[in-house]
Formats: structure tokens, sequence, C-alpha cells
């Protein structure tokens, strides 16, 4: 104890030694006061097992040493009163207890007396008068008591005396606490960075002897705990081992049943139990609670396992008589199983009922219950098509998947109900592994096989169905949202309804009819509660998925973060990711920055867990389209990420693809590489008609084309009326800015700056109609960039979207540009507008540094533009292009 109790003790009464002092420290502080004449009582307390006995062996050991004689015992139930026993013993006196304190009084004079007594919550009424009579009065000798007790178990006669002794100064109370998270490491021997060890201290919670007991379940401290169920009668036996059958808080009627026992006797028996301090009062009305977990679990090890396996089946039946829920019932069916269709019902509903928020619990129980339905049995086909959607929820695709081509190869074929059934989560499972076309293609054949009057599941087919569309590019089958619209509505699924009407609208990809069907689904979801959201979380994917698609970033962020918050109450992972790349995009697009690329990380850690390699591509490419923007010029990670993501999703491997070849280019873009850019663009595009880069993505995808063009002195023409055809063709109005941004493009490289200047401040209004904020700021930049030493209210308001949008840093380099570079003088017709440009600001006197920054290109770049520059221009150095540049001023 001297070793392991630092920190551990509260005191009360007449002393107040230092805080940090052990309890071994506090009694012998007490011991030397005694010495001094100055003696008392002591009353130390704690829990069982948490170090009382060593501290009292600990103190006799310094009283020995010091030559203080000791009178040392124990209370026990069969010896209540053996202190009256120990003080006649060591004064040889008798009498009345008054009497045998006035013989301690005396016994203690002049070479003091240590009186240290254990168990005293056992003590009798004689035992509870000595101590009274010791208290009245302060010990003016050199008299130490001290009596460890458990206050549980221990009487209100004793504790008031006590209560009255610390009042008059004459008693201090001394109190062992757990130990803390060291001292457990040193007990064990253990390093405190052993997992293990903090494992076992939280499960102890900090008691020295359940913490042994845990470490060596054979151990010394455990057949201490052992030995207070060994010495109970065969009643107080039968039913502290029903309660551990039971297990949680139990009553005397559920015991007595699963005990076999008579329920008077079953009541009689748990008081003892209770006066045991075995059993404690709960927080329910008449029920009760092992005193601590670790002796339900030993408690329950030691039991016969026959007379185990029936109290378990009495425990069932007694449970479902009692109408419990399923899940409290299934681990008596686990451990006593009899594959009876009651037992099968039973380990479904607690599935059923774990589904909502530990999916991994319900695997356990559908595992279950398929060892245990007989082959061959309807009941199996059910159970493992839950077991398909619990994998998938838990974090297991592979294994959903697995699962889901077993059942669809099984013979005889399952009904079309229950393949569909199957097919919900484990086409989402194919998607996760990057196999969503397969998943598709499964799903089409479905739906092409339903029935006329199709069941209430081909709802969710369609709306797994419209997942994979919004996220791969899956094809939907035609005609089937009106029909799953319809099968909803006859149905009452609201959240059906809800997820047919955004697969729906992302079909019609924009228009009224689409904005009305996302309206009244958002209006759905608004509506509904958490609960009921987490038993259909597709559909809120479907919806947040949509809205993005249609450029309704703030109701797709609104959206995504409810699913994240659902999702991540319920238990349920699988969605996750998807969920937090919807976030992450919203984000981007709406300008918040930072949250879209920690949305985004996150994303990524989870697709990485699960085995999902292409989301978690997916989400390396979106972080790196918001980091780029927020770190410095030169920073590597955006471009890191943005080759992670391009490796991981390869020119026409995927959809996402698309979204990881874009993040590549504006990461080559920003890092002054803009050549890269519009190779990495017609790569993963397919060629110059971006087939392979999604329809929504293609007006982006353009201006990203057209400004790397620009800024490489590359033609850059096609690119501007190819977004306007895109656009045109599409009839999104959240595009449109993106097609008058390519022209703007255009015009400044033809050195139309009054025009380009326009179009920008054209494409910033439309990006804040949009409420893309960020675009906004850019567009404002590359306005100011245009205007000849004027551009300053531009760049001003440039800077202040970006900085609200986090990104202040990214535009910090912006500058208008110097006057002369817009004079087309007849001596620098020889050069490129991208020379002219660098040749203007070198001739102001600008470092190369400088220039790269401004111009958002290397400082390798430059020095080549200059070297041309003056090869064109008969010069050698840069002080004579400044006098030529001045001149043409």
């Amino acid at each position: 104890m001297r070793d392991t109790a630092e920190h551990r003790i509260g005191t009360s009464g007449r002393h107040t030694p230092q805080a940090q002092a052990t309890p071994a420290d506090r009694l012998s502080q007490a011991l030397a006061r005694a010495r001094s004449g100055r003696g008392g009582v002591v009353e130390l307390v704690g829990e069982p097992g948490i170090g009382k006995t060593q501290a009292l062996t600990e103190l006799t050991r310094l009283a020995r040493v010091a030559g203080i004689p000791i009178a040392a015992g124990r209370c026990t139930e069969v010896t209540p009163d053996s202190p009256l026993t120990l003080a006649a013993a060591v004064t040889g006196a008798t009498g009345s207890p008054g009497e045998l304190a006035d013989a301690l009084r005396q016994a203690a004079d002049p070479a003091g007396l240590l009186v240290a007594v254990d168990d005293f919550h056992w003590a009798g009424e004689d035992s509870v008068r000595l101590v009274r009579a010791l208290t009245q009065t302060a010990l003016d000798v050199g008299l130490l008591v001290v009596i460890a007790l458990r206050p549980t178990q221990t009487h209100t006669g004793l504790l008031a005396v006590l209560a009255d002794g610390r009042d008059v100064g004459v008693v201090e109370r001394v109190e062992v606490g757990p130990l803390t998270l060291p001292e457990s490491a040193r007990l064990l021997g253990c390093s405190i960075k052993d997992p293990q060890v903090r494992r076992l201290h939280e499960r102890a919670e900090g008691n020295p002897r359940y913490l042994l007991a845990l470490a060596a379940p054979r151990g010394a401290a455990a057949t201490a705990l052992l030995g207070e169920k060994a010495s109970l009668g065969p009643d107080a036996t039968r039913v502290l081992e029903a309660a551990a059958v039971l297990g949680g808080s139990v009553d005397v009627a559920g015991v007595a049943e699963v005990a076999g026992l008579p329920r008077e006797r079953a009541c009689a028996a748990t008081s003892v139990l209770v006066r045991r301090d075995l059993l404690r009062p709960s927080d329910r009305p008449r029920e009760y609670v092992f005193r601590h977990p670790v002796l339900h679990t030993l408690y329950y090890d030691d039991i016969d396992i026959c007379w185990r396996a029936a109290a378990h089946r009495r425990a069932r039946t007694l449970l479902l008589s009692r109408g419990a829920p399923h899940s409290v019932v299934a681990p008596h069916v686990e451990r006593a199983p009899q594959g009876s269709d009651e037992d099968l019902t039973v380990l479904a509903g607690a599935a059923q009922e774990a589904m909502a928020g530990t999916p991994a619990q319900a695997v356990r129980w559908l595992r279950v219950a398929l060892d245990l339905a007989p082959a061959g049995a309807h009941a199996r086909n059910e159970l493992a098509s839950a077991l398909v959607g619990a994998l998938l929820a838990s974090g297991q695709p592979t294994a959903s998947s697995v699962l889901l081509h077993q059942i669809l190869r099984s013979d005889p074929p399952l009904s079309w109900e229950a393949r569909a059934h199957a097919l919900v989560p484990g086409a989402l499972a194919e998607c996760l592994l990057g196999r969503a076309r397969e998943g598709g293609s499964l799903i089409a054949a479905a739906l092409a096989e339903a029935p006329e009057d199709p069941p209430a599941v081909l709802v969710r087919l369609a709306v797994v169905q419209g997942v994979l569309a919004s996220l791969e590019g899956v094809a939907l089958t035609p005609g089937v949202a009106d029909v799953a619209l319809r099968v909803a509505r006859v149905h009452g699924d609201r959240l059906g309804e809800m997820g047919v009407l955004s697969v729906r609208a992302f079909g019609a990809g924009g228009g009224a009819a689409s904005a009305a069907d996302l309206s009244a689904a958002a209006a759905i979801a608004d509506a509904a509660a958490d609960p009921d959201l987490a038993a259909d979380p597709e559909c809120l994917v479907m919806l947040a998925s949509a809205e993005s698609y249609s450029g309704r970033y703030r109701d797709a962020r609104r959206h995504a973060a409810r699913g994240v918050t659902v999702i991540r109450r319920s238990g349920g992972r699988h969605l996750l990711p998807l969920l937090y790349n919807t976030l992450s995009n919203s984000c981007r697009r709406l300008g918040e920055l930072d949250a879209a690329q920690e949305a985004a990380a996150e994303a990524a850690r989870i697709a990485e867990q699960m085995g999902a390699w292409r989301l978690h591509g997916l989400a390396l490419a979106l972080r790196s389209l918001s980091l780029a923007w927020l770190l410095p010029q030169g920073d590597r990670e955006p471009v890191d990420l943005a080759e992670q993501a391009a490796a991981i999703l390869p020119p026409g491997s995927s959809t996402w693809s698309a979204t990881a070849g874009l993040a590549l280019a504006q990461a080559a873009l920003a890092g002054g590489d803009p050549r890269r850019a519009v190779t990495v663009i017609l790569d993963f595009g397919g060629g110059p008609g971006l087939d392979d880069i999604p329809d929504v993505l293609r007006p982006w995808s353009y201006e990203l084309l057209a400004a790397a063009s620009g800024r490489a002195d590359l033609p850059l023409a096609e690119w501007a009326s190819r977004a306007a055809a895109v656009v045109d063709r599409m009839g999104v109005p959240y595009l449109r800015p993106y097609a008058v941004s390519a022209r703007a493009h255009l015009l400044r490289s033809r050195n139309d700056l009054a025009g380009a200047t326009a179009l920008f401040r054209e494409a910033a209004a439309l990006f804040h109609t949009a409420g893309l904020a960020f675009s906004q700021a850019v567009a404002l930049a590359e306005a100011a960039r245009c205007q000849p030493g004027a551009g300053r209210a531009d760049l001003a308001l440039a800077r202040e979207v970006a900085r609200r949008c986090g990104a202040g840093r990214a535009l910090a380099e912006y500058r208008t540009r110097p006057s002369v570079t817009e004079v087309t003088h007849p001596m620098l017709s020889v050069l490129t507008r991208r020379e002219q440009e660098i040749a203007s600001m070198a001739g102001t006197g600008r470092k190369t540094k400088d220039i790269s920054n401004s111009l958002a290109i290397s400082p390798r770049t430059v020095d080549v533009h200059l070297t041309r520059i003056y090869r064109k221009l008969n010069i050698a150095t840069r002080a004579e292009l400044a006098r030529l540049m001045a001149s043409i001023a």
C-alpha cells in the first residue's frame, strides 16, 4: 500500500494531514501523535478490496518497530463483539463496554497502545457501545484505536457514533480511494503504456483486488473473491448464481424463477446477499445489482455448466413472458440454444434492434441464428439477407459482398423479394469496393424482373440505384422512379418517397420539375425524426447527392451534416465516407474551405479503415482541392494528395477519376506548372471532348483548361467554346459562370482586357448568386489583374471574400497589372502576351520570386521567359530591360 496508494486519501475530523499523503502516512502520523500523548480514533473506510487491510498491516508493523503494544483483530458475522474480547485480553479487565474503554485508556499509559480492528462493519451492539465510550471525550493518553470498515455494510448506529466523534474532534476519517493508472501499472509490474493496463484499470475502477483478479483469474485475489461466495448457504448460493445468469439488474421474483426456489426463500437469500454486500440495491426500486462487474464475471464462470445452461433456458422463458426486448433475451438463447422457431425469432428481433445503434452486435445475433436454422429453411434466406446489411453497416463491405453472391447463387433460387432485400445493401457494398457498375447491373437485372405488383422493397432498390448513379454514373432504369414513387405512396413510406423523389430529380438533370422534386424531398427530410432517418440512411444520402449535383450546395451541406450526425449516433459506418465526401464538396463550393478539408480527411480515414479504396481516393482528391487554396503557395501537400488520388483512380477507372484529375490539374496550376495542368485534364477527360468527365464537371474542367492554357501561352479558344456549348446544352444556371470565366480567359489572351474584366465581373456576380463564394473571389481577382493599375476595388473585394472563406493567403499575392503591360508598343510586338507581362514586371524592378508568386508560375519558368525576352529584344541584362521599358512608358 505504501507504494500504490498516493493521492487516494480523503480525510475529515480533527487532523488534516497533507493532501498528498498515503493511507500509511496518515496512519503513521496518528501513531506519532498517540506516542506524544494525543490519542484518538481513526475510521479507515473504503470499498471491499481497496486496501484497508494492507494499510492496517503496515500500521501494526510501524507500531511494532516503535515498541508500542498492539492489540489487533477483526470482527466477523459470527463474532461481532470480538473487540470486547480483544480489549479484555490486552487490559486484563472485565465489565461493561464503558469499563473496558476506561481500562484501555489506563493500559495506554505510559507506553501507548494501538488497537486495530478490521471488518468493523460486522460489529455488534456491545462493540458499538465500546466505540461510543471511547469517542465521547478527547483521548489525552497514548491510545490509538483504528477501525476499518465498509460504509455500505455498516449499520446506522455505528455510523451515527462515528459522526458524533468527528464532530467533537476525537474521530478522524481516512478514506482509501482507487488506484491511479500509474499505481495500477506498478501493481501489475507493467508499463503504463501497455494498453492492457489501461483496459484492466478501467474495468477494475482502480480497485487493487479487482485489478489483480482480472489480471490472474486463478490467482489469489480471484480466489479471495470466490471465497465470499463459498461461505454462503445453499439458497443464497443459488440466488447469487441465478443473478449471475440473468445479469444486469435483478428482482426477487426473477431470481426465484431462475434459481428454482420458492419466492419466500429467494427473498430471504437475497437479504443475506445484500447484507454480505455481494448484491446492492440498484437505481430501480426493489431490484439489485452485483457490487462490482468483476464479481458478476467471476461468479458466472464458477457456475456448474449444466445448471447454468438450464438456468439460461429458464431466464429466456421468464424474460419472454415479461415482454422483454429481444436484445435482452438473445444472450440466453445464445448460451442455451434449442433451435426452435421462437429462438430464431428472438435472435432476428435482437439483430433488428441492434441495427439502430450497434450493427456489429446485429452481425453476432444473425450468425448465431444462421448456425441454428436448419438447412433449406425459409428463415435462412431472410437471416442471410439481413446479415448482408448488418455486415455492411458494421463496416465490412467485403464480407457483405461475398455473402451477397452466395445468396444469389443459392439453389433453389431465392424469391424476387428475398433477392431484392439482399441487393439493397449488397449493391452498396459493391460500390464501396469499387465495383459500382457490377452492383448497378445486379439492380438493373432485378428491376427488369420485378413483379407487376411490386413489394415495398422496390422502393429501396430504386433509391440504391440512384445512389450508384449519383456516385459512379450507373444508368438509371427508365421509368422505375415513377413506379417506385407510386409504391412508396401506397405503403405510406415517406422516407422512401423522399429517396425516390431525389432519384427522379437527379435523373431529370435540372429544370423546374427537378427543383420541385428536390424541394418536396427536402421537406420530408426536414420533418422526419432522426431515428427514422437512421433506419433509412440511403434515402438521405441520395437527397444530399442530388442536391449537390443540382448546385443546391447549402441544402446538400445541411442534409449531409445531418446524415453524419444521425449515422454516428446509430452506429452504422458504411455510408459515412459518402456523406463526408458530399459534405466536403458542398463546403468547398460554398467557400468553407477548412470545413471542406476536414470532412474530406474524415472520409479518407474511414474509407481506408473499411478498405473502400476508391472512396479513399476521392476523399484525397477533395482534400487536395481545398488545401490548394488554404496552404501557402509552394506547399507540396495538395500536389501529393492529388497524385495519391490519381494513382488510386487512374484515367477511365471510375467516375471519381475525373475529380482526382481535376484536383491534380488545379494543384499543378497553383504550383506554377500550367502545361501539366492542361495535359492532366485532357488525359483524365479522354481527349478534348472530355467524354470521361461527368457533364456536371465539364464546365469547370474547360474553365481550368482555359486558365492553364492562357498561362502556358497555349491556344484556348476551343475550351471557351466547348464550355459555352456544355452549359447551353445542360441549362443549369449555377454552371454558367464557368463558361463566362472561360470566355474571359480567352479575351485576356487576346489583350482585350476591358472585355475580359467585364466577363470576370459577370462570372463573379453569377458565382455570388449561386452561393459559390470562393469562385466569386477568384473571378474578382482575375478581373483585378486585367485592369492596368485600376483594379484595386475588385482585388480588395476578392481578398475580403477569400478571407471569409479562410483562404486570405491564397489571394494575398494577386496584384493589379501595371499599366505599361497594357500598351502594345511596336517594339514589344515580337513578345507573347505572357512575355509582355513578365517584361513589364521585371522592367519595374520586381524580383523573379515576386513575379512567380504574382503569376502563379515557378521561378524557373520566369527565368526561361526572361531569356527569351532578352533574345527577342536583343538585350543582355535586366538593367537594359528596365531602361527599355521605361522609355516605352
